[in-house]
Order: structure tokens, then sequence, then C-alpha cells
């Protein structure tokens, strides 16, 4: 398997100047800090459909509500660059399941996404033609117990977790956790597809893979797995169709609220 990474800063000055143009096979990988409280929370909101603006509204705690509502502000900011489409403009349609996708409109651009939050980050996945799927989560040693393993995890994922020395079990649980996730959202079946019908690889320094689909096991063919590097303390893993991806890591630093960023010329 043949992988290219790059790494590139959007900065809040050149943010409506920056490349949003994707090669064959390229996926980029936009990393936003949703921590905190902002000055322009009212701006960012104002970017979100009434759906998604009352889905903020549901959340008890203000800093679930402000995390939300920049994760949301900061994909349209970032896809509409992608679509030249105002982010406020842009819609979405959603599958059985609940996973988003360009509505008739915009996904004229052919571009395919999928975002993933777990407390202070966010990270959006972004490509053209291919289906995706990325997942993040926050380390936590009180989730990756024995008892969720053996409830969620495959006969032989547990024993491989079990095999780990304990010093290294949780970083595994969650290894394992991301990977499945990421796999679960590129087909976009959320809890329809059991976590224990299929197979991931995972354990220091074990590259990530789709190992096997108990329904199909022509599957292990159609995808890729990546691990994608995060925040210390957070684990995160890339499920993209297709083989010899480029991957590129790109930094969401609160890009100034203009209505369309423009494409470069």
């Amino acid at each position: 398997m043949v992988l290219s990474i790059q790494t590139t800063t959007a900065s809040r000055e050149a943010g409506a100047a920056m490349n949003f143009t994707l090669v064959e096979n390229q996926v980029d990988i936009w990393h936003m800090d949703i921590a905190g409280e902002t000055d322009n929370l009212h701006q960012y909101r104002s970017l979100l459909s009434q759906d998604e603006a009352r889905r903020a509204d549901r959340f008890h705690f203000e800093k679930h509500r402000t995390r939300f509502i920049k994760a949301r502000a900061g994909m349209r900011q970032v896809l509409a660059g992608y679509t030249a489409i105002a982010a406020e403009a842009l819609t979405f349609s959603y599958g059985t399941n609940g996973k988003p996708k360009l509505s008739e409109e915009s996904k004229k651009s052919g571009i395919s996404f999928n975002l993933s939050h777990s407390d202070d980050i966010a990270i959006l996945a972004v490509t053209r033609g291919l289906t995706v799927g990325i997942d993040v989560e926050r380390i936590n040693p009180e989730f990756a117990t024995e008892e969720i393993a053996s409830r969620f995890f495959s006969a032989a994922e547990v024993e491989c977790l079990q095999a780990l020395p304990v010093a290294e079990r949780v970083d595994g649980f969650f290894s394992c956790w991301t990977r499945k996730e990421a796999y679960i959202k590129a087909l976009g079946d959320g809890l329809s597809l059991p976590l224990d019908s299929f197979e991931v690889a995972f354990g220091p320094g074990t590259p990530a893979a789709l190992l096997r689909v108990k329904t199909d096991p022509s599957e292990v063919t159609r995808w890729s797995m990546y691990d994608i590097a995060v925040a210390p303390g957070y684990r995160a893993a890339l499920v993209v169709q297709g083989r010899e991806h480029k991957l590129h890591y790109r930094q969401w630093q609160e890009i100034p609220l203009v209505s369309k960023l423009e494409r470069p010329a």
C-alpha cells in the first residue's frame, strides 16, 4: 500500500486563499480545536441550518453546545472551500442511519466527507469520489474495560487485547475501537452492523487493517484503513474506499467568517 502524507496549516489571514483542490485518491484530514469559548459563537451559529441549531440547543451543558456549533460551522466553512458554495447555503441529506452527505445541488462537486468529534477535538475527512469514514475518541481508561470489549469486539479481537501487556491494553482498546467505528461510519450502517461481525488488526506496531467481515469476505479488498495522528490523549482512525491514498493533514484555525471561500484562480 502506497501512502503519501503532507501537512499544511490554515491561518486566519490566509483562509480565503487556500488551495482546496483534490487530486485522485487524495484525502484531506482537517483537525479542529473546538474547545473553549469564542467571541464569534453567534456568528458560527448563524452558519448552521435550523435543524443543526435545534440539535445544538438540545445540549444541556454550554461547553457541549459550543463544541457542536464550532464543529458543524467549521465543517461548513471547510466544505465551502471545496464546493464553492457559501457555508450557510450548503444543504445535507442523511442516510437511514444518520450519515450526512451533500444534498443534490451541493453534491455535484463530487465531494464526500465525514466528521467526528470527541471532547475538544474534531476531525473532518474530505475526498472526491470515494466513500470515507473517520472516528476520533478521547482515551478514557474507565470505558476500556474487558466487559465492554467482550460485548462489542469479536472473539479474536478480545483474545488479542488480553494478550497485550496490561499497561498497553487501554491504548489497544481505543486503537481497535476507533478502527471499527471508522469502518462503520464509512458504511453508514450505524448501530445496524454489530461490532463483533468484523475484525480489525491492532496492537503495538500493527498497521491498521480490516481483517475479516463475516457476511462478505471481499470487503477487506474494498477498503483501506489508517491511523490518524491526533493530540496526546486521543486516538483516531480513517477508512477509505480503494487503495494508494494520499493523506494531507490540514489545520482549521477558525477561518474568517465569510459567506464564501473562493478557490484559487
